[in-house]
This record gives C-alpha cells, sequence and structure tokens, in this order.
C-alpha cells in the first residue's frame, strides 16, 4: 500500500509539474530569426515583478507561471498568456522616429566619466543578492567542465565587494582522451567567482576603454514611436590602430540617466591584432573576450540583473600543447534585499566547480533559469546518464 501511495505521489508531482510547465522561444517577426536574451518578466507567489532571460538560442523555460511580458530594447514589447506548453513569440521590431547623433558640449566618453562616477556611488551596500550562475569551459571545443550553483552575495561596499556563500551546487566533468588536451582538463574557469558582482559594479570592461585614447565614444538618441527614448552610445576602435582593441555599446535610460546595460567584445576588426604572450611556463594568446551586463534603477539604486564574462584563449606549452580554451560564466539575480546582516566568512575557492556536488532538490529546474543551449544540455546529460 506504502509503495502504491508513493508512486501515486512521485506520478502526480511530476505529471504537475510537466502541466504546469512552458518551454518558449523568442523570435523575430519578419525575419523569423532567434533572439537571444530577451527579457522575461512575471510575477512571483507575492506580486512582485521578477523574471529571467532567454538564452543565446532564444530559448526559455519557466514552471507555474502563466503570464508574462517580454521585452527587448530593439523590439515592442508584449504580453503573452500560455496556453500551451511549447510556444513561439514573435517580437516586432521597433520603428524608431528619431535615432540621431547627439552634438553636445560634453564628449560621449566625458558622458560615461560622468555616468560610472554616479553608479558607484548608488551602487548597493548591505544588500543580498540571491542569484544563480554557472560555468562552462571547453578546450579544443569540447566540453570539459560545467557547474552552476544557487548563491548568495553579501554585499558590503559601494564598490560591489562582497562576501559569498555558496548554497547548492553541481559539478560535472568529463576526461578526455586526447593526450594533447588532457594536459589541460583540469583548467577551471578563469575569472573568480567572489568578485563577479565587483566586477558588474566597477562596470569592468568600460573604464579601461574610456581611458584609452584609441577609442571614441558617439552618442545616440533613440525614440521609439510611443515616445520611449533612450541613449546609445557606440563603442568604436581606432580603426588604425594595430593594438588588440573592443567595440560595444552603453545603453542609458534618459528618464533616470542611468545605465541600465552594456556590452563590450574584442573587435572583430583587430582580432589580428592578438600576439602570443608568456604566462608562467606557457604562451597564450586571446582569441575572444566579452562582458555584457544589465541593470535596473530602483529605491535609488542600482541593481544588477545580468552578468555575462567569457574569453577564448589559444595556449602554447613546449612542443605539446597547441590548445585552444574557452570558459563562460553567467550570473541571474533572482532576488534582492537590503539591509542585511553580513556574515564574516564566506566561500574562499575561485570557482564554482570547486564547490563539488552538493545540493537536495534540482535547483536549476526550481527557479525559472534561462536554459543551456542544446549541445551544452547535451553535454551534460551525456555526463549524467
Amino acid at each position: 500500500m506504502i509503495k502504491h501511495t508513493l508512486f501515486f505521489l512521485l506520478f502526480f508531482t511530476f505529471s504537475f509539474s510537466q502541466e504546469n510547465s512552458t518551454k518558449g522561444i523568442v523570435k523575430d517577426a519578419e525575419t523569423k530569426e532567434i533572439i537571444p536574451f530577451v527579457n522575461v518578466i512575471y510575477k512571483d507567489n507575492s506580486g512582485n515583478l521578477t523574471g529571467t532571460i532567454t538564452n543565446e538560442d532564444g530559448e526559455f523555460s519557466l514552471h507555474h507561471i502563466k503570464e508574462v511580458e517580454i521585452s527587448h530594447i530593439n523590439y515592442e514589447t508584449k504580453k503573452v498568456v500560455f496556453e500551451n506548453k511549447e510556444v513561439e513569440i514573435y517580437l516586432t521590431p521597433k520603428v524608431y522616429i528619431l535615432d540621431e547623433l547627439i552634438i553636445s558640449n560634453v564628449s560621449g566618453r566625458d558622458f560615461l566619466k560622468s555616468l560610472i562616477k554616479d553608479a558607484k556611488v548608488r551602487a548597493v551596500k548591505n544588500t543580498k543578492l540571491s542569484t544563480y550562475g554557472r560555468e562552462i569551459v571547453k578546450i579544443n571545443n569540447q566540453y570539459t567542465k560545467y557547474s552552476d550553483a544557487l548563491m548568495d552575495y553579501y554585499i558590503k561596499k559601494g564598490n560591489g565587494k562582497s562576501v559569498l556563500l555558496i548554497n547548492q551546487s553541481r559539478a560535472i566533468k568529463t576526461n578526455l582522451q586526447d593526450s594533447t588536451s588532457s594536459v589541460l582538463n583540469g583548467m577551471n574557469s578563469g575569472y573568480n567567482v567572489r568578485d563577479y558582482v565587483k566586477y558588474a559594479y566597477n562596470f569592468d570592461g568600460i573604464e579601461n576603454l574610456i581611458k584609452s585614447k584609441e577609442y571614441t565614444f558617439d552618442r545616440y538618441l533613440r525614440r521609439d514611436a510611443s515616445g520611449l527614448e533612450y541613449e546609445y552610445v557606440k563603442i568604436i576602435p581606432n580603426p588604425d590602430s594595430d593594438e588588440l582593441l573592443y567595440e560595444g555599446y552603453v545603453i542609458v535610460d534618459n528618464k533616470s540617466n542611468k545605465i541600465v546595460e552594456f556590452k563590450v567584445e574584442l573587435a572583430d576588426s583587430h582580432k589580428k591584432n592578438s600576439k602570443l604572450k608568456n604566462i608562467l611556463i606557457a604562451k597564450y594568446k586571446l582569441n575572444d573576450h566579452a562582458v555584457w551586463c544589465k541593470f535596473k534603477f530602483t529605491n535609488n539604486q542600482y541593481e544588477l540583473v545580468y552578468y555575462k564574462n567569457s574569453f577564448n584563449l589559444y595556449i602554447q606549452m613546449g612542443k605539446k600543447v597547441h590548445d585552444y580554451v574557452s570558459t563562460t560564466f553567467d550570473l541571474l539575480v533572482l532576488d534582492s534585499k537590503n539591509d542585511v546582516e553580513l556574515p564574516e566568512k564566506g566561500y574562499s575557492e575561485n570557482t564554482i566547480f570547486e564547490a563539488g556536488t552538493n545540493y537536495t532538490q534540482k535547483f536549476w529546474k526550481m527557479n525559472n533559469i534561462f536554459p543551456l543551449k542544446e549541445t551544452e544540455q547535451r553535454f551534460v546529460d551525456s555526463i549524467k546518464n
């Protein structure tokens, strides 16, 4: 009798979960192409607005959510009520009635300087950010390590310096058979997970560009048909430079005059300028690098929404190792609370992977986390099986 009862409960729970789950993909209504990193906003159990984003393939997955608002800076916002378990959502590109270069006494460079200076003053402190983070490592285009976790960042200073607690985590890896690649198989994500919030609030990736004379910063004013205005600051590398330069953009909300999004990445036109550099017993060359960040400005303070950092390196060690290593780190903020008590000590390792596998529930399925890409999910499933 007990076995039958347990089976019924498990079956009911699984069926209920399936019936209340929705998988979706967001596409451009005109081109039918996928739209990556779209905002998916909904209300939580307390009635507060929260949300997630689509992955690089434009996909999202939600549990027990029936109504959402889909938004993107370049598309018309759309409200959707789910009636099916799998949906395709088409967004209409915005028509800008104004998109002009701003001529001002304040240059784009000085404009960004002032915004970042203000942002650092207004960065949150004594604040708890409940987050989901994940790290992915590839060697020679083969997935080698994957780790993710539910983490709490306790911000103790306005510059984003935090005490990190990892609540639940999982870590998986594969052993490469190729003798060359296996030399680097122990390599983890190249950045320190304890500092990601600090990187975001320091606007890592923009300040160094502002200090360099190799860039110009063009300011554009954009206004759509609904009257929404924002500034788009385009980061332009010197086309004649033989240095390894970046390109990107900064989006500024006109009402609050605050940065809501930025992205910088190695400029395609300058990747040819990357050169081998010495590091310990090896040499490396940077092939690609990108930093992308989203904020919202509420209660007179900046709140981090999403942070992404990725890179690709060529590593040379003697005659045997000529490998390409790439890592990606994503951090999605699930909740934020102010005026919290800060823990004295926190996680001391550098990567999520080092926390190992330690969870009591399948947290990656329970928090409406943006899904993995198909290739990434296949790797995770192959190791799990």
